[in-house]
């Protein structure tokens, strides 16, 4: 007798690719309104659909650090339209007095801290009559004094407060001074693993937790800033 061999007929496998839904994407755009304020902490995808609901930003980093590195994008306007700088949306106010310096020891710069901003709480209240206003805390890297100044924020009353996952460092690294996306070379990675500190605050309650690190470069800040 004469065996046959059978062949069991397969079915093509289809290869799916997953798209993460990203600004500006509508409807990516209005789930992350429904989160804030009460996530707390944006990542910068979040933070610009933020921006485009009246999110303004507050910068808390000293003004000699914002010298030697970059301004968060203040655009009057739009897309191409738009007049970079030339914004009303974004407020310096420093948390920590600090003036950069050579240190002729260490042969670099380095920041002399002077302690907190005892005017703080009275600058922001100047800036913000409004404790409904929405706002986005910055720091150099949506750390140590993002959270102190978050928590500041809450006990003050302001009821739409969130912070930004990496700062300036990344906001800046994400969008263009007309709050384009910028186009990096290369692929990209966001590292969520390290955990944060996650102070449960008053009034909101929400959680503002320190940000992690992308697997590109280290957004956090060699700088010890003291805020206490």
């Amino acid at each position: 007798m004469t065996s046959r061999n059978t062949c069991t007929p397969t079915r093509k496998q289809k290869t799916r690719f997953a798209i993460k839904a990203q600004w500006p994407d509508a409807v990516y755009i209005s789930n992350v309104i429904e989160q804030f304020p009460e996530k707390g902490i944006a990542s910068v995808e979040e933070g610009r659909c933020l921006w485009d609901d009246g999110y303004d930003v507050l910068d808390v980093r000293d003004l000699d650090e914002i010298d030697a590195n970059e301004k968060c994008p203040n655009p009057l306007g739009v897309d191409i339209a738009a007049q970079p700088n030339k914004g009303n949306r974004l407020k310096v106010i420093p948390l920590v007095n600090a003036k950069r310096k050579y240190d002729f020891e260490l042969n670099e710069k380095v920041y002399v801290q002077t302690g907190l901003n005892p005017n703080f709480s009275s600058e922001v209240q100047k800036a913000y009559p409004d404790k409904n206003k929405k706002l986005m805390v910055v720091c150099s890297d949506g750390r140590t004094r993002a959270i102190k100044a978050l928590e500041t924020l809450d006990e003050l009353g302001y009821l739409n407060i969130v912070g930004i996952k990496g700062g300036a460092n990344l906001w800046n690294r994400e969008w263009d001074a007309k709050m384009r996306r910028r186009n990096l070379p290369g692929q990209f990675k966001q590292n969520f693993s390290h955990a944060g500190d996650s102070p449960q605050l008053h009034g909101t309650g929400g959680q503002f937790q320190k940000a992690d690190s992308q697997s590109y470069s280290d957004p956090r800040d060699p700088v010890e800033w003291i805020c206490e």
